[in-house]
C-alpha cells in the first residue's frame, strides 16, 4: 500500500512540476482575468435573455423556461404552469419580499410550509447566459436547501439580472459575507451508473425558470 501511495503521489509531482512563487502564480493569473476574452468563448449574437433560452434548450430534459410581462404576473403563471402538468397547486415559497408580496391565493396557488418532494419557488440573484445557469445565494430570505429538497423547481429571475459569462455573475457578490453561493444548471441528473443519463437523483427533476421581463418588483 505505502508503495502504490508513493508511486502516485510522485507521479502528481512530477505533473506539478518544481513550485513555483506565489508572485508568480498571482501575476499569472492577473493575467488571464485582464483578458477574459482569450480565455472563454465568445457568445453568439443577441441579447442575453434569448441566449439564455437557447441555452435552456440544450440543457438535460426536464428543464424548461418562459418569459413573463412582470413580477404581477408570477402567481398566474405559476398556476398555470402546475395546471398543464397535472401537479398539485401548490408550492414551498422562498420568504424574499418581493415574492411573499404576490397574491398566490388569489390564482389558487396554496403555501407549503415544507417542500418535501413537492415544488419550491426561488428567486435567482442573477442567471448566466452562456450556460443556462442560475446563481442562488444563501441568506435569512433564501433556504439555500430550496433548491434540492423540491422534485420540482420553479424559479424567478429578472431579465434584468441576466449576465453573459460565469465571471460576472460571481463578480457580482461579496464571496466573503456570504455563506453559500450555489449554481444550478439544469434539473439534478447523473451519469454514474453505466453511462447512462438519469434525472433527479440529487436534486429536483424539473426545473422550470420565469424569465421576468420587468426589472422592478
Amino acid at each position: 500500500m505505502s508503495e502504490a501511495r508513493d508511486a502516485i503521489f510522485g507521479a502528481i509531482r512530477h505533473a506539478i512540476g518544481p513550485a513555483r512563487a506565489a508572485e508568480r502564480i498571482r501575476a499569472e493569473a492577473d493575467a488571464l482575468l485582464a483578458e477574459p476574452e482569450r480565455v472563454r468563448p465568445r457568445l453568439p449574437d443577441g441579447d442575453l435573455a434569448s441566449l439564455f433560452e437557447a441555452a435552456v434548450t440544450r440543457l438535460p430534459p426536464g428543464a424548461s423556461c418562459e418569459r413573463i410581462a412582470d413580477f404581477a404576473a408570477l402567481p398566474a403563471a405559476v398556476a398555470a404552469h402546475l395546471h398543464a402538468r397535472g401537479r398539485e397547486p401548490a408550492i414551498k415559497l422562498q420568504p424574499a419580499p418581493a415574492l411573499l408580496a404576490l397574491p398566490f391565493a388569489e390564482a389558487g396557488v396554496a403555501l407549503r410550509d415544507e417542500v418535501d418532494d413537492r415544488t419550491a419557488l426561488s428567486l435567482s440573484d442573477c442567471a448566466i447566459a452562456e450556460t443556462a445557469s442560475l446563481v442562488i445565494r444563501s441568506g435569512a430570505d433564501m433556504a439555500v436547501l430550496d433548491a434540492f429538497l423540491p422534485l420540482h423547481h420553479l424559479v424567478a429571475v429578472r431579465v434584468s439580472d441576466i449576465v453573459p459569462h460565469l465571471e460576472e455573475a460571481v463578480a457580482r457578490f461579496d464571496l466573503a459575507r456570504s455563506r453559500n453561493l450555489v449554481v444550478v444548471t439544469g434539473p439534478s441528473g447523473t451519469t454514474d451508473i453505466e453511462g447512462n443519463l438519469v434525472i433527479g437523483v440529487h436534486g429536483p427533476a424539473t426545473l422550470h425558470i420565469f424569465l421576468v421581463e420587468d426589472g422592478a418588483a
